[in-house]
């Protein structure tokens, strides 16, 4: 997708706000009018509200509560139609989706956090454990034919994510972007077992 700088977003203190790695994954991401898709932790709703632009049936999902009525603002601000629920990756997700997006915290640090914003970036002791288990649980609401776009670092766990990957996925890397301590990358993966 490109980046539409008419879309107006408002942040929110406890809420992530858009970042090199939101943009990344924002480009890499292809969806079509009329696709379903389902964006986990949807944090301001950047994304959501980009693929709803393009047509697309959306769903957006956050654990944190205050980036779910945050992504639910910025839908309503700007015109779009996005259904939002508060969720701990698919728990409260239904349905089957052609693209599904997340960009997930990965760097190493503490998930007992009571933070929201420190859990947006935490994702446990390596970087990896909220990543692996996403990768654990996609494939189950993926359609026919669909596909996952997902953000990883070098600094998080990232060959134990790809490792993951490789028991249920085909992985492609579609971009990188290099930072002065760390290169982070979006990747798409669709299950092997649509490959038939």
């Amino acid at each position: 997708m490109k980046f539409d700088r008419t879309i107006d977003i408002e942040v929110s203190p406890e809420v992530y706000d858009p970042s090199d790695d939101s943009y990344l994954l924002l480009r890499a991401i292809e969806v079509a009018p009329g696709q379903s898709f389902l964006e986990i932790g949807s944090g301001t709703g950047l994304i959501s509200i980009h693929a709803a632009r393009l047509g697309a049936s959306v769903t957006a999902v956050d654990i944190n509560p205050e980036a779910v009525e945050c992504t639910r603002k910025n839908a309503l601000r700007n015109g779009v139609a996005v259904k939002v629920r508060q969720s701990d990756l698919f728990q409260n997700v239904t349905g089957y989706f052609d693209v599904i997006a997340f960009n997930p915290p990965y760097l190493p640090g503490e998930t007992r956090s009571t933070s929201w914003i420190e859990k947006s970036w935490s994702g446990g002791e390596e970087g990896s454990e909220t990543a692996v288990a996403f990768l654990g649980q996609a494939w189950q609401h993926l359609a026919p034919g669909g596909r996952i776009y997902l953000v990883l670092s070098s600094v998080g766990g990232l060959m134990s994510v790809l490792k993951a990957a490789r028991e249920k996925y085909e992985c492609e890397m579609i971009e990188e972007h290099h930072q002065f301590f760390e290169s982070i990358y979006t990747y798409k993966l669709w299950p092997r077992h649509f490959q038939d």
